[in-house]
This record gives structure tokens, C-alpha cells and sequence, in this order.
């Protein structure tokens, strides 16, 4: 079987799904969508560093539409246009696609209330289509991954799942910055991470996929963000970080039930290695159980001084590229992470010299 994909979004880890989809011949790219209109008009291939692959991107999205295609690869950047980007994604799945998609907001729908939820539901019908949401962390390690490690417990006090990154050579100054809050004074409102209620928004879904998955009752939700600032200027791929400003952030949220934290989810990134000595350290994901017995898996990524950040990035690609034949077989409607049948990515070991990341 041939599966014909459309790619829609061509940014950093967007680009990395294109290419690895390129190099699978059991997968055919039918369609591009871009936002810059400067992408329009070029072949995908050229967009993504590769040869070209005889797909040339479009920004109307009603010719994406008119498609004839099994699934989307949904990589919008959705955190400034959540309305828009689920207006998109709706229209797709009652087009007759299947879609899969990596935003956090859009990994568990029910998290976003029963609208939300309820539109995608109507668009699944209409088209007889499966949405499906993922990605690493969050949609896939403190999903998936934690919760086939609970199988091994008697007793859990408390799940902790979090990311350690080295951010100086992601080159977003959008997510870096303006999103996330780095070269800005800690007290500085600008960011959209200054707010709790927003950092919460990148793991609240996921908390409450992996709660109600066990059946844990959930009291509330918190967004928690603690900040660290560098002793000197620092120039990394997204710009400048003047001295005594913020370099290493962790942020996240956890579930309070009966008044106690029984789940969290956060994430330790810097701009320095030095700073912030007294956090957790390292390049992937761990996992801990605080319980009987006692359990820390660790999972990392660029194991052999590749750029973190990119492996970070090609790991949530690659996971959605596998999820498109069991999305496309599943029954119509929405399919959550805690559903999904057993897959692996074998066809990996099938690919022959190294590609462009």
C-alpha cells in the first residue's frame, strides 16, 4: 500500500517530516501547504535542502482541499492561532484526510473543552476521517512511554516526567524568546510565558490524557515557571541574552488530586550549561516513579554530539510519519494516545546512508 500524504507547514521539524517521508518509497507526497507566500509556487524538495520532488507548494488552502490524499501532516506552529489552526483542521478531516497533528493544545481535545472537542468530532464524521494528535514530549514520552512503564507498579506516589535541553543552537528566536521568555528580565510580562495559566497550556493536555487514562481524579491543574538568569552576555543561534537576564527556564504543570501533586510534567532547558548548576541535566526525557518500586528510566537524544535540539525535533517527525498507517486503518473519529494499537518504526532499518536532518 502507498501512502499519499500531504505536508502542511514547512518549518523546522516540518521540513525533517518531507524529507524522511521523501526517502520511504511506501509513502508518496501529493501536496505542500506554506504560510510564506515567498515558499509558494516552489517545489517541496528545493524548500526542504533536497533533490526535487515534483510537489510544488501552494498557501490556498482550498487546493489542498480538492486533494486526493489519506492524511495530512499537520505541523502548524498553532500556539498565536489556535482558532485558526483548528478551523484548518477541521476542514481537512471533513474533506475526507485523516490528520495528523503536533501542536501541544491539539494532542488531547477533550483538554480543550467539549467546543473543541465536539468540532473535531462533527469533521470526523463528515468525512469518515481519524484526527489524531502527538509528538515527543509533549505526545509520546510522558504518554505513551509512562504510561506502559505504570505497568510495572505496585504503588505511585507521584509520576514526574520532564525534558533537559541545551537550547543555544535552536535557531526559533519566536519560541526562544517571545514565546518562551529567554533574554528578557524575570519580571518582564512580555512573553507568553510570564503567564502560568499559558506555560500550563504545553502540558495541561497531556496531564489530563495520562490521569484519566489510570482513572486519577484531578482537582486542578497548576502552571508552575522558575527562572535563572546568566553572570554574562551570551550569543546563541536565536539571538542575544544580555548579562543578568533570564538563560534557563523550568516550567510545566502538575495534577493535584486530593490535594496532593500526583502527576507533572515540566522541562529544564538553558542557554548555557552553567547555568543553573543545581538543576536536572542532560539532553532527552526522563521519567520518574516515586512509588514501589521506585523507577527512573532516562532517554536521550544526540547521543553522539549531534544538535540536540534537531534530533528533538526529528524524533517528533519521525513518530508522526509512523502513526500514518494505524491512523489511517483506525475507525473514524478522534484516536488518543492512550488508544493507540501497538506499532513500531521498522522501516528504519531500511534506510540506507544518512539523511539531511
Amino acid at each position: 500500500m502507498t501512502y499519499r500524504v500531504i505536508q502542511w507547514a514547512t518549518g523546522h521539524t516540518g521540513k525533517m517530516v518531507a524529507r524522511a517521508i521523501a526517502e520511504r518509497p511506501e509513502y508518496q507526497i501529493v501536496g505542500a501547504f506554506v504560510y510564506n507566500p515567498e515558499k509558494a509556487g516552489k517545489d517541496l524538495g528545493e524548500i526542504c535542502g533536497i533533490d526535487k520532488l515534483g510537489v510544488i507548494a501552494t498557501n490556498d488552502r482550498q487546493a489542498i482541499l480538492d486533494m486526493d490524499a489519506d492524511c495530512v501532516m499537520f505541523l502548524a506552529g498553532a500556539e498565536n492561532d489556535v482558532p485558526g489552526a483548528l478551523n484548518d483542521v477541521c476542514a481537512l478531516l471533513a474533506s475526507g484526510k485523516n490528520v495528523i497533528t503536533t501542536p501541544a493544545q491539539f494532542v488531547y481535545p477533550k483538554s480543550m473543552g467539549p467546543e473543541f472537542e465536539g468540532r473535531i468530532v462533527e469533521a470526523c464524521a463528515k468525512g469518515g476521517t481519524t484526527y489524531h494528535g502527538l509528538g515527543v514530549m509533549p505526545g509520546f514520552i510522558a504518554e505513551n512511554v509512562a504510561l506502559t512503564l505504570t505497568r510495572m507498579s505496585r504503588k505511585i506516589d507521584l509520576l514526574n516526567c520532564y525534558e533537559t535541553l541545551l537550547y543555544n543552537e535552536y535557531p526559533s528566536t519566536f519560541q526562544m524568546f517571545d514565546l518562551m521568555g529567554f533574554g528578557y528580565e524575570p519580571d518582564d510580562p512580555t512573553p507568553m510565558f510570564s503567564n502560568p495559566e499559558v506555560v500550563a497550556e504545553v502540558w495541561r493536555h497531556s496531564c489530563m490524557l495520562v490521569a484519566e487514562a489510570v482513572n486519577l481524579p484531578i482537582d486542578r491543574i497548576e502552571g508552575f515557571r522558575n527562572l535563572e538568569m546568566t553572570d554574562k552576555d551570551l550569543h546563541v543561534a536565536a539571538g542575544f541574552i544580555g548579562k543578568g537576564t533570564v538563560a534557563a527556564i523550568n516550567f510545566g504543570c502538575q495534577v493535584i488530586s486530593n490535594g496532593e501533586p500526583r502527576i507533572v510534567m515540566q522541562h529544564y532547558t538553558r542557554m548555557c550549561p552553567n547555568v543553573a548548576p543545581d538543576w536536572p541535566r542532560g539532553d532527552g526525557w526522563t521519567i520518574e516513579i516515586e512509588g514501589e518500586p521506585s523507577i527512573r528510566a532516562k532517554i536521550e537524544v544526540g547521543i553522539h554530539g549531534e544538535v540536540h535540539t534537531d534530533q528533538g525535533c526529528l524524533a517528533t517527525a519521525m513518530h508522526a510519519i509512523h502513526a500514518v498507517p494505524y491512523v489511517i486503518s483506525s475507525a473514524s473519529g478522534i484516536l488518543s494516545l492512550a488508544d493507540v494499537p501497538p506499532s513500531w518504526g521498522g522501516d528504519a532499518f531500511h534506510i540506507k546512508g544518512t539523511s539531511k536532518n
